[in-house]
């Protein structure tokens, strides 16, 4: 019997899959399935998910070149004055959001462009007036969807048009002379200095203890704590890199690639309870890796990549195994649960150093990695004056969640995943 290739997607022996490695923007992935044939899988014009398969990995490339090959034919390469929404629509995705946004979030922008075909698809860019869009926008609101939405699908509207008028084939973008809905301010969270405390030390006997430290202390993104490699960290010299990020892609699974932005990359430094608790992660990994059947490899931008935070056979984990450990831990800790998800850790971080130490919202932001001193502010509760305090004031807030005690980070016991049928 032939061996069973390996590629790009493992299961594991609970059922969950990942993916490995990185493809080109529309690309999408190659891996092999149980039964010997291959799936690759692409995106349409329209943004949407699409499979082949093959009985071979070449035959399956074949395939999906072809059928890449035929979104391209239909999409046009030049247009004029004739052209539609709907079809300029269509070459923008390919051609433009497609370069420009992960693959995770280029679902998003496949949705709105679909509801953007769906209501202004067949008129000419050239005729498309203001009103048309006002009413089309307020349909898309009588039909239950929410404000933001809405909000988001006109803002990619705009994007589409804005082609138009970089061309030549329109003078203005019509989408400015409509107003957008309004929409309230999604309810956020953050946790005082205490909570903080406390929660942490209530997970610190998890598994993802160290995961929940690197949220609440060093105020990550789940996507960057989940990316986090042993070969990304000096716990010597208390330091860690974000190189890579953990991101969910519709239809395929939770898959490593790029950090959100690129103020995510750099050296960033660890408090003392983060790095004990990375190091109780390591051992209790250990332990993982000598009672799993198969351990899981991984391989990105073409390096071997041995990832810190992983299902009990070495898998790529996704962000909701990180949620239902702080509902576990803020239970335990006496915090409401609800509304407690991980970006939040993100939120109590920048509140803290804001609110609490007075350091400003710039040094702030890059702190955290925001490409912006105005994400950085939506983040606080309360807003005010607050004095200049330069960066190396921002190691301070470490020191703001005291260290823990050496017996919470004790790693947890695992337990023997269920074997895998040949």
């Amino acid at each position: 019997m032939a061996r069973r290739p390996s590629g790009k997607r493992s299961v594991a022996g609970d059922g969950s899959f990942s993916v490995h490695g990185k493809a080109a923007n529309g690309e999408g992935s190659l891996y092999p399935r149980r039964d010997g044939r291959w799936t690759a899988t692409f995106r349409d014009g329209s943004g949407k998910l699409r499979t082949v398969s093959a009985k071979t990995r070449e035959a399956v490339l074949a395939k999906r070149a072809a059928a890449l090959e035929e979104v391209v034919n239909q999409t046009p390469s030049r247009f004029d004055r004739s052209v539609t929404v709907g079809v300029l629509a269509q070459w923008w995705l390919a051609n433009v959001a497609a370069g420009q946004v992960r693959p995770s979030s280029l679902a998003k922008y496949a949705d709105r462009v679909a509801r953007v075909r769906a209501g202004l698809g067949e008129v000419r860019v050239r005729e498309l007036r203001p009103e048309q869009v006002q009413v089309w926008l307020a349909g898309l609101q009588r039909d239950g969807l929410a404000a933001r939405t809405v909000k988001d699908t006109r803002l990619t509207l705009r994007q589409v048009l804005a082609v138009a008028v970089g061309y030549g084939l329109v003078s203005g973008n019509v989408t400015d002379a409509v107003k957008p809905p309004k929409s309230q301010p999604a309810a956020t969270r953050a946790l005082t200095p205490d909570e903080a405390r406390r929660l942490i030390g209530a997970a610190s006997g998890d598994r993802l203890g160290a995961a929940v430290a690197l949220l609440f202390v060093q105020g990550w993104r789940v996507s960057e704590v989940l990316g986090l490699a042993w070969a990304d960290v000096d716990l010597d010299a208390r330091v860690a890199v974000v190189r890579r990020a953990a991101v969910y892609v519709d239809g395929v699974g939770t898959v490593l690639g790029d950090p959100k932005t690129v103020g995510a990359h750099g050296v960033h430094h660890l408090a003392p309870g983060v790095v004990a608790l990375l190091r109780a992660r390591r051992e209790a990994q250990r332990v993982e890796r000598e009672a799993a059947e198969v351990w899981e490899e991984h391989v990105y931008d073409g390096e071997r990549v041995e990832l810190v935070f992983t299902t009990l056979t070495g898998g790529v984990l996704n962000r909701q195994k990180v949620t239902k450990v702080l509902a576990r831990a803020a239970v335990a800790a006496g915090i409401d649960p609800r509304g407690l998800g991980t970006h939040v850790g993100r939120r109590t971080v920048v509140t803290t150093l804001y609110a609490e130490e007075g350091i400003d919202l710039a040094d702030i932001a890059r702190h955290v990695g925001h490409a912006s001193s105005a994400t950085t502010a939506g983040y606080v509760r309360r807003l005010g004056e607050r004095p200049m305090i330069t960066l190396q004031a921002a190691a301070r807030h470490l020191d703001v969640i005291p260290d823990l005690e050496p017996s919470a980070a004790k790693p947890a016991k695992p337990r023997k995943p269920a074997s895998r049928k040949a």
